[in-house]
């Protein structure tokens, strides 16, 4: 079809994901591969018959570029690309995670076009029914706190889903309550008090140390709305709130659900996880960015970039790891 978003994806290692998510979409269309001139680079553009791009600036007649190479914060010069692509106008949606000054240096450059930095973890069905339930929750109930969990790595995806669930973050704090591989960061949000327990290390392989996804649990005057995990339930916990005086005995107390599944989003397997949930999520963002405003993008984008930059600045130097964790264990 004619009418399909042609995308040109940069990186060819995590980049395989967006590449199979566009081939496997009716309404995407891979026009081409990005790269320095790798040899697996060029056995995929031959795969797929698109052409082999090593400059930007043969690159003209793309919808959107997605750039999957690291960024000057994993130790990149992913960004040189897409500024480029920017002031070309070509759109350029951003794999996480990215520096908030080099956002800020990358909004810059797109006058005549958009950027985004990615979050295609929001378009999970786990988080979005979450962000759903959220949505209805705090129109009717009172937000006492927040409470998260999260690897380094996706401190950005996090950040994301906590903008969204306080509808924004016109004030933002992070303070480091205790110390380690695993920082304790207090601060607020909106004035909403939130604790993040943050896995603040790595090793030379970035994915290698990933202890978990991330997690959260809004706190209200009704009850707790939990999301164990992006791919995890989304469940409801109700208060206990019985009077004590023979309340034990009352049949209304006594038949309340004190933890009740709202959504169950297991993944089977990592297979399953990576061939459909990621592709299908990764194939929504791009729908999603191809159709945003690019002025409110990029408002939300640099803002939720400085919260991780104030996340990280509380956090401190990560801790190196030697032994990465093991993926092998079943209990």
């Amino acid at each position: 079809m004619d009418d399909k978003i042609k995308a040109v994806v940069c990186g060819v290692n995590f980049g395989s994901f967006y590449i199979n998510a566009i081939e496997n979409s009716s309404e995407l269309s891979l026009c081409g591969i990005l790269s320095k001139g790798s040899e697996k680079s060029r056995i995929i553009s031959e795969k797929y018959k698109v052409p082999l791009y090593t400059d930007t600036e043969n690159i003209n007649d793309a919808d959107v570029v997605i750039m999957a190479a690291r960024s000057m914060i994993t130790g990149g010069k992913s960004s040189n690309a897409v500024k480029k692509l920017l002031k070309k106008g070509i759109p350029v949606l951003q794999e996480q995670p990215v520096h908030h000054l080099e956002v800020k240096d990358l909004i810059s450059a797109c006058e005549n076009t958009k950027y985004a930095v990615n979050n295609f973890y929001r378009y999970l069905p786990s988080v979005s029914e979450f962000l759903n339930y959220a949505r209805k929750l705090l129109t009717e109930r009172k937000l006492l706190r927040i409470r998260m969990s999260c690897s380094s790595q996706v401190l950005y995806p996090l950040m994301d889903v906590l903008y969204s669930v306080t509808g924004g973050a016109d004030t933002f704090s992070a303070n480091k309550a205790s110390d380690g591989a695993m920082s304790v960061i207090t601060g607020e949000i909106n004035g909403i008090p939130y604790v993040l327990d943050y896995y603040n290390e790595y090793t030379e392989n970035i994915d290698s140390s990933l202890a978990l996804f991330f997690d959260m649990k809004i706190d209200t005057d009704g009850g707790n709305l939990i999301l164990t995990d992006p791919v995890g339930d989304v469940i409801w916990q109700q208060h206990l709130s019985c009077l004590r005086d023979n309340d034990f005995d009352n049949n209304t107390y006594r038949n309340n659900i004190p933890m009740k599944r709202l959504y169950s989003g297991n993944a089977e397997s990592y297979a399953e996880l990576y061939n459909e949930l990621w592709q299908k999520a990764m194939e929504n963002s791009i729908i999603d960015f191809a159709d945003s405003d690019a002025s409110i993008l990029k408002a939300r984008i640099l803002r939720q970039c400085e919260m991780c930059g104030t996340v990280t600045k509380a956090a401190g130097t990560p801790v190196k790891i030697e032994t990465p964790y093991t993926d092998s264990y079943s209990l």
